[in-house]
């Protein structure tokens, strides 16, 4: 049986070809001059290239094939899920005009939001002392118009109290990306206890990337020109890389 990732590779390399409405004979000769490797072979990449056109991701015309994507392949919506770098670019590939991308994006974080909220929540505890830990409070399930997900004691000061609001991203790169409401950022500006804590869903499961506080991030923010027009909703993406990875 091929592995996953390496099934995947042999994906992107079709979706490329099929992108570039390459005709079978040029992709076959392609493929012959590959580096012969272990499940890389040109009877895995025919394979390949076959059920692709089964499941109408590709499609032939006349000796060409080009690409003709309707949804996502589930094939690779939960290596979508573990940040697979890999099934991004596929999704890319396959979905220039980016429609199937934002439907992916909202399915994706719909699922996998929750969950990330729940690994934070269960790193509190371990991070608690016992007597705190009945005071963490998971408010997005009862409440999601709070501007914030979860009300714990604070790990620096646990006299104290930090407002969470939790965002959980499987996209792979150097910048974090995220939806978040205006809502939200209005419980920031006005709460200097509240935090971005971003999560990484992986294929080993959530990790946690790290805390912003609002004034480190609020220049990403879209602003309104004019008080008739008001931003309601806004995806931004930041660098990984300035994030703190203490929480706070």
């Amino acid at each position: 049986m091929i592995d996953n990732t390496i099934r995947n590779e042999l994906v992107l390399e079709v979706v490329i070809a099929a992108r570039q409405e390459m005709s079978l004979k040029e992709f076959q000769r392609q493929c012959r001059t590959q580096p012969l490797e272990n499940g890389k072979s040109f009877q895995d990449r025919m394979r390949t290239l076959e059920e692709l056109e089964r499941d109408r991701t590709i499609e032939q015309d006349d000796g060409y094939f080009r690409l003709s994507a309707k949804e996502v392949p589930e094939s690779i919506i939960m290596d979508l899920k573990s940040g697979s770098k890999v099934a991004w670019d596929i999704l890319e590939c396959i979905d220039p005009t980016k429609r199937l991308t934002s439907k992916i994006d909202l399915e994706l974080l719909h699922k996998i939001g929750l969950e990330g909220e729940f690994a934070v929540i269960e790193t509190l505890k371990k991070r608690l002392s016992p007597s705190d830990i009945d005071k963490i409070k998971h408010v997005s399930l009862f409440d999601d118009s709070a501007g914030f997900d979860i009300h714990s004691p604070s790990l620096r000061n646990s006299e104290s109290t930090v407002l969470l609001e939790v965002k959980t991203s499987p996209r792979p790169g150097p910048d974090f990306s995220f939806f978040i409401s205006r809502n939200e950022a209005r419980v920031a500006q006005r709460n200097e206890n509240w935090f971005l804590l971003a999560v990484i869903s992986t294929s080993y499961g959530y990790q946690v990337l790290g805390t912003l506080a609002f004034y480190q991030f609020s220049d990403y923010l879209p602003f309104n020109q004019d008080k008739r027009g008001q931003w309601e909703s806004a995806r931004i993406s930041i660098p990984r890389d300035i994030f703190k990875k203490e929480l706070p």
